[in-house]
C-alpha cells in the first residue's frame, strides 16, 4: 500500500510543505487539507487591492511549482481530530483519513511546539483532539 502524508493547512504553509516533501524526494501520496474553498492565495493584497477591485481574486493565488502537480487538494472541509496512535485525522465530514505521516502547517513559518513528541504516541498514549 502506498504511504501518505497528510497536510492540514491549506495556506501558503501547506503549499510550501508539499513542495518540500517533493524536493526531498518523497514520492508517497500527499493530502492537503483545507477548510477554506480556495487554493491558496496571497493575503495582503487581498485585502488591498481585490476588495478594492484593483485585482481579481484569481491574479491572487500563488502558483504551485510542477512537482506538486499530483498533490490531492481536499479544500473546503477542516480537520477535526487526530488520532496519532491510530494515524488516523477524521476530517469535518467524518470521513477517516488514515495517514502515514502527518504536518500540520497553520502558519507561515515552520515551528516546533513544546508537546511530546512522535515517539511517545507509538507506544499507544494519546489522541488529540482541537476541542
Amino acid at each position: 500500500m502506498a504511504e501518505r502524508i497528510a497536510i492540514v493547512g491549506a495556506s501558503l504553509g501547506g503549499l510550501r510543505a508539499a513542495e518540500q516533501l517533493r524536493a526531498a524526494g518523497w514520492t508517497g501520496e500527499i493530502v492537503v487539507i483545507g477548510a477554506e474553498p480556495y487554493m491558496p492565495y496571497n493575503r495582503p493584497p487581498l485585502s488591498k487591492e481585490a476588495l478594492a477591485g484593483a485585482a481579481p481574486f484569481d491574479s491572487l493565488a500563488f502558483r504551485p511549482r510542477a512537482s506538486v502537480a499530483d498533490v490531492t487538494w481536499r479544500l473546503g472541509v477542516k480537520a477535526s481530530t487526530v488520532d496519532l496512535t491510530t494515524r488516523v485525522l477524521t476530517l469535518g465530514d467524518g470521513e477517516p483519513l488514515p495517514f502515514d505521516g502527518l504536518v500540520v502547517a497553520t502558519g507561515l513559518r515552520p515551528r516546533r511546539l513544546p508537546v511530546p513528541g512522535p515517539d511517545q504516541f507509538r507506544a499507544g498514549r494519546g489522541a488529540i483532539s482541537p476541542n
